[in-house]
């Protein structure tokens, strides 16, 4: 199957990889492309439960393109328009994943393709959700969020395995105070990870601006959220989201939210699940057509 490997820029400015593979035979979902959009420290290129899911999605006829944000990979630098940034996991804000997926969706639209799911996994899964709550595309028809993280620190602090998140919180706290924002530390909570202390302290800090759960009544297009069982288990991150969501679900005529018995976060050994997860939804949820301005 051929592919193109491509780059686009954002409207801030900066140069971000992909690879797109067109549509082969018939459609057999009621959309024409799928877009990817990785977790933290990944890129388009990883394995794992996205490269399962494009494969699936060519399989049933449907264009895919995997991209990177500028969240890729642990620490890179980016190129711009007016020099390169340090990028990656370890100084991104998530606010800024708007320019990202914005531009990689015109990019799409501009191909005659104008029925986009927008597929995220983990972090990837938090920027599906936040760039269409903040910054809806016409172009996406739907949303699969497979596992997107909370980032409420009240949780994250009381929770009785937010030993180590306290602990990293609190330290990434006292280098931004003595003026050493930029330093990096290594975390272990929500996720294992290096990131400078005022990314950290960004993204997980008091105001709770990434935390998907309350954005999901902006959502304008159909999704679905998959949390896995073990990660319930395992981690502040997913404990209890699905109690969060069933409590405003009535407010949600646009979200279904499942629970996978047995997965992990990665899905390791399950991964097809998601996919077959939202082919099934899509086919008894179809999105509506878009419209003739879009």
């Amino acid at each position: 199957m051929p592919v193109e490997f491509i780059r686009t820029a954002t409207m801030d400015g900066l140069l971000l990889e992909g690879a797109f593979t067109p549509s082969v035979g018939h459609l057999m979902l009621p959309i024409d492309a799928c877009l990817f959009l990785h977790g933290t420290g990944d890129n388009f290129y990883s394995r794992g439960v996205l490269e399962a899911c494009a494969g699936a999605a060519q399989a049933d006829g449907l264009a895919t393109l995997r991209v990177n944000t500028r969240g890729h990979d642990g620490i890179c630098s980016l190129p711009g328009r007016r020099g390169s940034a340090f990028g990656g996991a370890a100084f991104e804000k998530i606010s800024e994943c708007n320019y990202d997926v914005s531009a990689w969706l015109d990019w799409l639209a501009s191909r005659g393709l104008k029925r986009v799911a927008l597929v995220g996994h983990s972090m990837g899964a938090v920027k599906a959700i936040y760039s269409q709550a903040h910054a809806p595309h016409a172009a996406v028809s739907a949303i699969l969020a497979a596992s997107p993280p909370r980032f409420q620190h009240t949780w994250f602090q009381q929770h009785a395995k937010g030993e180590r998140f306290r602990e990293d919180f609190a330290k990434a706290q006292e280098l931004i105070a003595r003026g050493q924002g930029e330093s990096l530390i290594y975390v272990a909570q929500p996720l294992p990870y290096i990131a400078s202390a005022a990314s950290y302290v960004e993204k997980y800090g008091p105001e709770d601006k990434y935390d998907f759960v309350p954005l999901l009544a902006r959502l304008k297009a159909p999704a679905l959220l998959l949390v896995g069982e073990l990660s319930e288990q395992s981690s502040p991150a997913f404990d209890q989201t699905l109690s969060a969501i069933s409590k405003i679900q009535d407010k949600l005529p646009l979200v279904s939210a499942e629970r996978v018995p047995g997965a992990d976060i990665a899905y390791r050994g399950q991964l097809d699940a998601p996919w077959v997860r939202f082919a099934g939804w899509l086919k008894k949820n179809p999105p509506k057509p878009p419209s003739k301005s879009s």
